[in-house]
């Protein structure tokens, strides 16, 4: 019998498993998850790990219950969509349909939020904090698809490493053992293209934009980072699932 490590992250959890339905290894022909006691062998996790998980995929709406029949998987194929739900990063949702999110350029300096571009939603934060500005240009398959402009409390994050600036950075902070991820403010806008960033896109500036301004939450419920997505018209489609 596996060990099963009550210690493992629940969003690791979520990740592995979304990973293995939409693979199909975890459904069988109708979609039918497994029962509890083989999930729990099949990934080493307590009852209570488990079961948060599953709330989760719920919520995502990556499974559903049937009273009486049992839970099941919704393995989606969805082509360039962004879930406006995901819980894993943009790399990893793009590379579970199969295609590669690259970041081209980038940037990072340190200022106070007193010199920032933008505030979080909320608008509460100290002018004194010292954040990290982050730019990156990032690639789909090799077209132009999105700019990201973030800010990242450097107290709460330490030092960001070269390889989160070309990769992921939802990465880096959901696998720093100290920090526990707690939740996002999303809300999504249409903004002309700004001049400077015309060159990437290949677009006139003013030309139309999709943006996602995410603010992100520890669970204790401190602030760690808000940023804006700007994503190319063209190739910018939004996922969410709603319960009836």
């Amino acid at each position: 019998m596996a060990k099963r490590e009550s210690s493992i992250p629940v969003a690791t959890l979520v990740e592995r498993m979304i990973n293995d339905i939409h693979t199909g290894a975890i459904i069988d022909e109708k979609n039918k998850l497994p029962t509890e006691p083989e999930l729990m062998e099949r990934y080493a996790v307590t009852r209570y790990t488990l079961r948060q998980a599953l709330s989760r995929l719920s919520v995502l709406g990556y499974i559903y219950q049937a009273h009486g029949i049992g839970t099941f998987g919704r393995p989606r194929q969805d082509d360039n969509y962004v879930s406006v739900q995901n819980a894993v990063g943009l790399s990893t949702e793009m590379a579970r349909q199969g295609k590669q999110l690259t970041t081209t350029d980038y940037s990072i300096d340190e200022v106070t939020a007193a010199d920032a571009a933008f505030t979080p939603s909320a608008g509460k934060i100290d002018p004194a904090t010292r954040l990290w500005e982050i730019k990156r240009y990032r690639m789909l398959d090799g077209k132009p698809y999105t700019f990201e402009h973030s800010y990242y409390l450097r107290d709460i994050v330490g030092d960001v490493p070269e390889s989160a600036l070309k990769g992921s950075l939802f990465a880096f902070v959901a696998e720093n053992k100290t920090l526990t991820l707690g939740f996002q403010d999303k809300v999504m806008e249409a903004a002309p293209l700004a001049k400077e960033n015309a060159w990437f896109f290949d677009l006139a500036a003013g030309a139309p934009m999709l943006i996602m301004n995410d603010d992100s939450y520890l669970s204790s419920g401190q602030l760690f980072a808000f940023s804006k997505l700007s994503y190319d018209y063209r190739m910018g489609k939004f996922f969410m699932f709603t319960r009836l």
